[in-house]
């Protein structure tokens, strides 16, 4: 349960990552973006796998708070990632309210994790992006590997690593690795 907790981790990572190019995106259409409902632009997901269960899991709600890309130069992206920790979900509910508890996302405490993604470069034929994830008081530095998978609308998917020991999420779970992988694909408020 442990790895999965870190993987969540890694997907919320993920999800801020998931930025594309295309044209200068302000503030203001992020906001317009959340009062339409469009909370999640995306898939910000996990899986964790022990001797005795395989978890897939998922952030229901997210949303970028801001974005700021020169029209067509990814490379220009500025963006920050809200996520909602309360809506993590997993196919199990035993999972899911295990996760939400005080030894791993203690979501009655910690509320959201904000994602900050920017200098993003060229890498072959993919991009790479500094990230900054804070969450329960703490902050991990990384950097995320992704591609353009659309313009039209811009999309994006990659994946992160996330470090569950550095934030304390279901440390006491020695079998899991503390690095976590997270997934995403997402479209990029335009």
């Amino acid at each position: 349960m442990k790895q999965i907790t870190t993987i969540l981790l890694c997907a919320f990572l993920m999800a801020a990552m998931s930025c594309g190019g295309g044209k200068k995106v302000s503030d203001t259409a992020s906001a317009n973006s959340s009062k339409m409902g469009l909370e999640t632009p995306g898939v910000i997901s996990f899986a964790a796998a022990n001797e005795r269960y395989s978890a897939d899991g998922t952030f229901k709600k997210w949303k970028f708070s801001k974005v700021s890309m020169d029209k067509g130069k990814i490379e220009s992206l500025d963006a920050d990632i809200d996520i909602d920790l309360t809506s993590i979900w997993e196919k199990s509910d035993k999972l899911t309210d295990h996760l939400k508890a005080n030894d791993y996302f203690d979501v009655a405490k910690y509320t959201t994790a904000n994602l900050n993604i920017k200098n993003v470069r060229a890498k072959g034929d993919k991009y790479v992006a500094d990230l900054q994830l804070k969450m329960r008081g703490v902050t991990q530095k990384m950097e995320s590997e992704f591609e353009v998978i659309s313009k039209k609308p811009m999309t994006v998917k990659g994946t992160a690593m996330v470090d569950r020991g550095l934030f304390t999420i279901g440390v006491e779970n020695t079998s899991v690795p503390n690095l976590i992988e997270v997934s995403y694909n997402t479209v990029i408020p335009q």
